[in-house]
């Protein structure tokens, strides 16, 4: 269901912090406070059709603004007109092992700043709650809250890719340890590894917008501007942390080839090795098998058949006996 916020701070605030903020007015209201010339942040979470409608309407928005704000784009954008900049931002979620983005919509105009977004994105829950408990802030311009969003969005990537990292890394020591836990590991690796090109795909375009947005001479203030360079850079390390994992993801997947390359090859040298065991007994017992003496009269042996079994046992044991003291000697044991 669909819920407008808002925030209404008189004209003079940017002067004085000695103001009284009004809270979620109507829509007729808002309209009035915004004619009268106040200052105003304005929050639509999960919006209708009719609240989109609105908000073109009021703001006097341009078609292609709106179409962005009826679709879901998947793509961080900035669109700069006369009155007003349009800018897009992803924030990361992972649901059913699947990394994706909430996009959040940002507006900013001479004296309004308008948030469209779903209303599971914490980015916006929390800027917009220091707007509201803090009025000194206002001073700062709305530029400043634009900021907030942005860095609260940035910094949601930081413990999603902790949290990759820390799978990556025990992975690598339970292979280290030989003690794996996981039944499919390697496509807990792939999960992983999915979920960082993702990540990898959101941040890409977003620091392009940034990038576009510092040059933006609308910016109140070279210190608004210094801020903003301070995300793009904390994009770059983002962007640079996400490489760095999916490195680790590809040398576990390496050692997850080799641990089972090698427990193949030692499963074979085992099974080499019985068999060189066993192969003395197989050749004794074929050759006493064999009929190659004929005679007229049937052989009679000097000596009972349990002494030749005797014997023959004796044989085939001191075979495998020497074999196994021949292999242990040379290590292959």
């Amino acid at each position: 269901m669909g819920m407008i916020r808002s925030l209404i701070a008189p004209a003079s605030c940017t002067q004085t912090p000695d103001f009284v903020l009004r809270r979620n007015l109507q829509q007729e209201k808002l309209e009035a406070a915004y004619n009268d010339g106040d200052i105003m942040w304005i929050d639509v979470v999960n919006p209708s059709g009719d609240e989109i409608d609105w908000i073109g309407r009021f703001f006097n928005l341009s078609p292609s603004v709106m179409e962005d704000l009826y679709r879901v784009d998947r793509r961080p954008s900035l669109l700069v007109y006369p009155a007003y900049i349009f800018l897009s931002l992803f924030e990361p979620r992972v649901h059913q092992r699947k990394a994706s983005g909430e996009e959040i919509h940002c507006i900013i105009g001479d004296r309004y700043f308008l948030t469209v977004r779903a209303d599971d994105t914490a980015a916006v829950d929390d800027a917009y709650d220091r707007a509201a408990q803090d009025p000194t802030i206002w001073a700062r311009g709305l530029e400043y809250f634009l900021y907030l969003t942005c860095q609260n969005a940035i910094d949601a990537y930081y413990p999603l890719l902790d949290r990759m990292s820390n799978q990556l890394s025990l992975m690598e020591e339970q292979l280290m340890t030989g003690g794996v836990k996981q039944n499919n590991p390697r496509q807990a690796i792939y999960n992983v590894k999915q979920q960082l090109i993702n990540v990898r795909q959101m941040i890409a375009p977003q620091r392009e917008v940034l990038s576009n947005l510092i040059g933006e001479s609308r910016l109140a203030s070279d210190d608004i501007r210094d801020l903003f360079r301070h995300l793009y850079e904390r994009l770059l390390r983002v962007y640079d942390l996400i490489d760095a994992q999916r490195d680790l993801s590809s040398d576990v997947l390496d050692m997850m080839e080799n641990h089972e390359s090698k427990r193949m090859v030692d499963a074979v040298n085992r099974l080499t090795i019985f068999s060189m065991i066993f192969l003395p007994l197989t050749f004794f017992s074929g050759l006493f098998e064999l009929n190659f003496v004929t005679t007229p009269e049937p052989l009679t042996l000097p000596f009972p058949g349990r002494i030749m079994f005797a014997l023959v046992l004796s044989l085939m044991i001191a075979s495998a006996g020497g074999m196994y003291l021949f292999l242990r000697r040379r290590g292959w044991l």
